[in-house]
């Protein structure tokens, strides 16, 4: 079933930094590699309501800028892996790339982050947003709700599907919270937004929570995903990522 195919490995690729409705989480660790840290943790030491007047922007949320970072994947349950970022100025775009596949981010007139296209690793099909999807507002402050719709396309090996898709995204910030990571404690504010697609037969939710520290960016994430298809739930998946030494500035 082409639905079912086109957002099982669309949502490899689709784990924007933000989305909501996320439990906080307990402190996780694991065992770390040769050449990751012995420990890598998460830990929310307090929470609190934003103050009036907290504010992020999109340079916080989504820094336009060549870097590559490396996060863990934490779970008390089991060992760590470790995913290694980068982000390639090209053009007046940024293209990230993982071990799951790129995303091309572009900055609005306004001075917005979107989304403009992101490409599977695995099989190379391709979704395109239009308009870009929104990722980072210009400046998100406490009692903002913005949200986003865009059409998504998917084409693979140039072949198109002839159903597009929609797909939706809102965010707020949630909460103050200090944190421990394996950076060290930061006074970060949390956003939780919610990540909707739909296609023909099938449908994707992904909550997710991310800890953002104003002037440094995020350095935490908790995603829960659900799948649907044809009404039946192939796919639950719930993931902590952490960001940990390792990567380039």
């Amino acid at each position: 079933m082409i639905a079912k195919h086109r957002i099982l490995a669309w949502a490899s690729v689709a784990a924007p930094l933000w989305a909501a409705g996320c439990v906080t989480p307990p402190a996780v660790t694991g065992e770390g590699t040769a050449n990751a840290p012995a420990r890598a943790s998460f830990e929310v030491l307090s929470s609190r309501e934003p103050a009036p007047g907290s504010m992020l922007g999109a340079a916080d949320c989504e820094p336009l800028a060549a870097r590559s970072e490396r996060w863990a994947t934490v779970d008390a349950t089991k060992a760590p892996t470790f995913v290694d970022v980068t982000y390639e100025q090209d053009g007046e775009r940024v293209v990230r790339r993982d071990a799951a596949g790129t995303r091309v981010l572009v900055r609005t007139a306004e001075g917005s982050v979107a989304l403009a296209e992101q490409t599977d690793a695995s099989d190379g099909s391709t979704v395109r947003f239009t308009p870009p999807l929104l990722l980072a507002p210009a400046r998100l402050a406490a009692g903002d709700r913005p949200a986003a719709d865009s059409q998504a396309d998917t084409s693979k090996a140039g072949a198109a599907d002839r159903d597009p898709g929609r797909a939706q995204r809102s965010m707020h910030l949630a909460a103050a919270e200090r944190v421990r990571t394996p950076l060290g404690e930061f006074d970060a504010l949390r956003v939780d937004a919610t990540f909707t697609m739909k296609v023909p037969f099938a449908s994707m939710r992904r909550e997710t929570s991310t800890w953002v520290v104003p002037g440094r960016g995020p350095v935490a994430t908790r995603s829960d995903e659900r799948i649907l298809v044809m009404g039946i739930v192939p796919r639950n998946r719930a993931e902590t990522r952490v960001l940990v030494p390792g990567g380039a500035p």
